[in-house]
This record gives structure tokens, C-alpha cells and sequence, in this order.
């Protein structure tokens, strides 16, 4: 080997051996910022600082064509700091926090309580991005999301959402759906002109809304959003698809009750953290991927499941953007979920796949269905 290299390589070893040692102090001292914030009550992202911080750290880089990477350089150090930051949160119990998308009163809340305990504190979101953003940036420690309806079916934005964002599914709960229309005190069936509530309520509901062809459907963001806006609104004629929670949170009168189209409707939520939960178990696995352009390579795919004795309960298929008859798959397997079994799955996958990521191993809501 060329001395002169081999010179250069130990040099940039050696670099690597600082470079490692002031990683660790400065996560150290994330901890304590974290520590610091917690007795303060102060969030974990402070957006104005961080964007002053990584203008002067990228101008202390004098060569102009690196500082832009030294920027992003930054920007990724900083994110692993929250990261830390939100670990230490999460370890102190009482101010880790859950966001949802909704409001107070929304199904998601619900789920949000199921999932991490009604002490919990809740970071309520306006959108499903805005979900995985707290969860990415450090506000919420873990983020509940709807994944899937037993009987409107997925909900593909927070597929989509799953495939852009490095977050991790860490668990699951089932909520029961039980629609109700309500209605601001006195309004009655007769009165009604228009109905607001989530898109999806209005697809789990369309039997009923069938029978009233007349009602002007309005979507709203989430069906607490309706209730809220209905109760602000105090207009007889305008009423919301929602639950009773919704309807106790903003003092509205349920005018008919038990009004989806299938009985046992129940949503799938997923909960989410920034990293893979250390003391991950559970018998319920899922994995996203996309694939080689080869014949046979989905079917050899999801034959390295049935290898290994896992149960594919749930394949979805979601386009991806810019590129045209492309696909990311995402696939729930139950069954024994052990980390040497999954590590046999992923160097398996590699053979047929352009990428592929475990999203979360977690325990099944209601218990597995494999045998």
C-alpha cells in the first residue's frame, strides 16, 4: 500500500477516535439539557434557537463549497440531541407526551389514552404529519395514529407518512367506533341541512347518510374538529358525526346513536416513537420494502415469511411519488417474533428487495391470531 495513504488513513483513524469521543460528551450533555428542560417545563425543540445555532455552526466552516454540508452535518448532530433529550423525558415518566391528530374529544384521543394510560400528558396534532413531526422532533415521545378501519379500510396518508418518516411502531391498540350524530341542545332530525365530520366517518356511516340524500356533507380534518365546530357554530341545522366523547367535551346532544354501517367497527391505531423501543417483544412484526424489478421477486418475498412460520395478516401496497408503477409494500406478520428470526427475515428480503426496514415488533392488540 501507497505509505503516503496509509499515512492519510491513520490520520483520518485517529480523527474518527476524537470525533467518537466528543459525540459521547456532547449526548452526555444533551442528557443534562434534557434534565434541564424537565425541571424548567420547557419543550424539547426550541425552533428559533436551532435554526440561529446551525447559521453560525455552518459559518465557522470558512471554505464555502462545505458549508452546506456542514450545516446538514449540524443539523443531524442536533436532531440526535433532541433525540436524547426526548429519551430522558420519556425515562422521567410524567412529562413524556403522546400526540394525536385531532382534538380533545377525538377518536385519536381516545387511542392516545388507551395506549400510553390516562395520565398521561397529550400534545393534541393538526394534521397526521404534524404527529410524526413531534415524534421526529422531540415534542412527543410517542405519536398514535390511525393505520386502518375494519370496514372503511386503510388510511393511506398515514401509510405514506410511515414510508417518509424514520419513526418505529412500538404498539398497537384497537378503539371501537361507535358514530353518533350530535347536535348543538334542542336541534332535532327535522331541522338538519348539513353534517360535518372526517371523511372517513362519512364512509363508515354511509348507510345512514343514504337515507338522508338532502344533508350537505362537509369533511372536516378529524370528527372532534366537527363536533367543535358545531358547537361554536349553535346552529340547529348543522350537526357532526363524532362520539360521545366529543359530545360530553363540547355539550352537544346526541340526536341518533350506534350510526356506522357495520356493527363491531372498530379503528387499528399504531403508536410511534423516534427509535426502536430497547426492550422490544411481542409476537406481531411489521416491515416495509420495495422490490427488484425481477420476476418472482414478491412472491420470493413474502415466501420468506411463510419460512419462517410468521402469520401475513395485512399486505398493503402504497405508489410511490415520482415514480410512476412503483411500490412500497407494508407487511403485518404475527407469530414468534425472536430477534434471531427476524434477523433470518431481513437478510433474506435483501436478496429481492432495493430496500427494506422493521419498522416496530410489538405485541398484537387482542393477542395474535396465529395458531
Amino acid at each position: 500500500m501507497n505509505d503516503e495513504l496509509q499515512a492519510l488513513r491513520a490520520a483520518l483513524d485517529a480523527l474518527d477516535g476524537e470525533l467518537a469521543a466528543l459525540f459521547a460528551r456532547r449526548m452526555a450533555l444533551a442528557q443534562q439539557v434534557g434534565l434541564c428542560k424537565k425541571r424548567a417545563g420547557l419543550p424539547v425543540l426550541d425552533a428559533a434557537r436551532e435554526a440561529q445555532v446551525l447559521a453560525t455552526r455552518a459559518a465557522l466552516v470558512t471554505e464555502p463549497a462545505w458549508q452546506a454540508d456542514a450545516r446538514a452535518f449540524f443539523a443531524e448532530l442536533m436532531r440526535l440531541s433532541r433525540l436524547e433529550q426526548q429519551r430522558v423525558l420519556a425515562r422521567t415518566g410524567e412529562d413524556a407526551r403522546v400526540a394525536y391528530q385531532g382534538l380533545p374529544g377525538a377518536y385519536g384521543h381516545a387511542a392516545a389514552l388507551a395506549c400510553c394510560g390516562d395520565g398521561t400528558a397529550t400534545l393534541p396534532c393538526t394534521r397526521f404529519e404534524d404527529v410524526f413531526r413531534a415524534v421526529a422532533d422531540g415534542q412527543a415521545a410517542w405519536g398514535v395514529l390511525p393505520l386502518e378501519n375494519s370496514s372503511a379500510g386503510s388510511i393511506a396518508d398515514v401509510y405514506d407518512l410511515l414510508g417518509r418518516y424514520g419513526c418505529y411502531i412500538v404498539g398497537e391498540v384497537r378503539v371501537p367506533v361507535a358514530h353518533c350524530l350530535l347536535g348543538v341542545p334542542g336541534a332535532a332530525l327535522a331541522d338538519i341541512r348539513e353534517v360535518r365530520s372526517h371523511e372517513q366517518g362519512f364512509l363508515q356511516c354511509r348507510e345512514f347518510l343514504a337515507r338522508h340524500p338532502d344533508w350537505r356533507q362537509s369533511p372536516c380534518l378529524n370528527t372532534a374538529v366537527a363536533a367543535q365546530a358545531v358547537a361554536q357554530a349553535g346552529d340547529p341545522a348543522v350537526v357532526a358525526i363524532a362520539g360521545r366523547l366529543a359530545a360530553a367535551h363540547y355539550g352537544l346532544d346526541v340526536l341518533a346513536a350506534d350510526i356506522q354501517t357495520f356493527a363491531g367497527n372498530s379503528t387499528r391505531f399504531i403508536r410511534v416513537a423516534a427509535h426502536p423501543d430497547p426492550d422490544a417483544h411481542g409476537d406481531k412484526a411489521t416491515i416495509t420494502f420495495t422490490l427488484r424489478h425481477e420476476r418472482g421477486s414478491l412472491h420470493r418475498a413474502l415466501a420468506a415469511f411463510v419460512a419462517l412460520g410468521m402469520n401475513l395478516t395485512r399486505i398493503e401496497s402504497r405508489p410511490m411519488p415520482g415514480q410512476s408503477w412503483e411500490y412500497r409494500f407494508y407487511v403485518d406478520a404475527e407469530g414468534p417474533m425472536d430477534e434471531r428470526k427476524l434477523d433470518v427475515l431481513m437478510a433474506a428480503l435483501q436478496e429481492d428487495c432495493l430496500d427494506c426496514r422493521l419498522l416496530g415488533r410489538y405485541p398484537a392488540a387482542g393477542g395474535a391470531r396465529h395458531a
